[in-house]
Protein backbone atom coordinates (compact mmCIF):
# COMPACT_ATOMS: atom_id res chain seq x y z
CA UNK A 1 0.00 0.00 0.00
CA UNK A 2 2.04 3.02 -1.35
CA UNK A 3 1.27 6.58 -0.79
CA UNK A 4 -1.15 5.67 2.48
CA UNK A 5 -0.87 7.03 6.07
CA UNK A 6 -1.38 4.11 8.94
CA UNK A 7 -4.98 4.75 9.22
CA UNK A 8 -5.02 4.18 6.03
CA UNK A 9 -3.61 1.32 5.38
CA UNK A 10 -5.66 -0.33 8.51
CA UNK A 11 -9.64 0.52 6.71
CA UNK A 12 -8.24 -1.09 3.32
CA UNK A 13 -6.84 -3.77 5.06
CA UNK A 14 -10.18 -3.91 6.93
CA UNK A 15 -12.25 -3.27 4.02
CA UNK A 16 -10.74 -6.73 2.60
CA UNK A 17 -11.38 -8.75 5.62
CA UNK A 18 -14.69 -7.19 5.36
CA UNK A 19 -15.21 -8.13 1.49
CA UNK A 20 -13.81 -11.82 2.28
CA UNK A 21 -15.85 -12.94 5.21
CA UNK A 22 -18.96 -11.79 3.03
CA UNK A 23 -17.66 -13.42 0.30
CA UNK A 24 -17.39 -16.72 2.47
CA UNK A 25 -20.72 -15.86 3.54
CA UNK A 26 -22.73 -16.27 -0.01
CA UNK A 27 -20.26 -18.77 -0.79
CA UNK A 28 -21.72 -20.78 2.40
CA UNK A 29 -25.55 -20.00 2.09
CA UNK A 30 -25.21 -20.77 -1.43
CA UNK A 31 -23.59 -24.42 -0.69
CA UNK A 32 -26.86 -25.23 1.68
CA UNK A 33 -28.95 -24.21 -0.55
CA UNK A 34 -27.63 -25.87 -3.32
CA UNK A 35 -27.41 -29.37 -0.72
CA UNK A 36 -31.19 -28.60 0.55
CA UNK A 37 -32.57 -27.91 -3.10
CA UNK A 38 -31.09 -31.63 -3.72
CA UNK A 39 -31.78 -32.88 -0.79
CA UNK A 40 -35.91 -31.81 -1.40
CA UNK A 41 -35.47 -33.48 -4.98
CA UNK A 42 -34.26 -37.12 -3.86
CA UNK A 43 -36.91 -37.04 -1.27
CA UNK A 44 -39.55 -36.23 -3.86
CA UNK A 45 -38.56 -38.91 -6.13
CA UNK A 46 -38.54 -41.43 -3.47
CA UNK A 47 -41.87 -40.46 -2.33
CA UNK A 48 -43.64 -39.64 -5.46
CA UNK A 49 -41.61 -41.63 -8.09
CA UNK A 50 -42.21 -39.69 -11.28
CA UNK A 51 -42.19 -36.13 -9.27
CA UNK A 52 -38.70 -34.91 -10.59
CA UNK A 53 -37.85 -36.81 -13.61
CA UNK A 54 -37.88 -40.40 -11.87
CA UNK A 55 -39.95 -42.85 -13.74
CA UNK A 56 -41.59 -45.03 -10.66
CA UNK A 57 -42.89 -45.07 -7.84
CA UNK A 58 -39.59 -45.71 -5.34
CA UNK A 59 -39.55 -46.80 -1.46
CA UNK A 60 -42.68 -48.11 -1.57
CA UNK A 61 -43.40 -50.07 1.21
CA UNK A 62 -43.35 -53.80 0.86
CA UNK A 63 -46.57 -56.16 0.94
CA UNK A 64 -47.44 -56.96 4.72
CA UNK A 65 -47.04 -61.16 5.12
CA UNK A 66 -47.74 -61.55 8.76
CA UNK A 67 -47.29 -60.12 12.50
CA UNK A 68 -44.07 -61.14 14.59
CA UNK A 69 -44.52 -64.11 16.54
CA UNK A 70 -41.81 -64.26 19.55
CA UNK A 71 -39.95 -67.28 19.72
CA UNK A 72 -40.04 -67.90 23.06
CA UNK A 73 -42.24 -67.34 26.20
CA UNK A 74 -42.19 -64.01 27.67
CA UNK A 75 -42.77 -63.38 31.22
CA UNK A 76 -43.81 -60.27 33.13
CA UNK A 77 -41.51 -59.21 35.12
CA UNK A 78 -44.01 -57.48 36.93
CA UNK A 79 -45.90 -60.78 37.45
CA UNK A 80 -47.15 -62.06 41.26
Amino acid sequence: MSGGGVFTDILAAAGRIFEVMVEGHWETVGMLFDSMGKGVMRINRNAYGSFGGGSSLRGSSPEVTGYAVPTKAVESKFAE
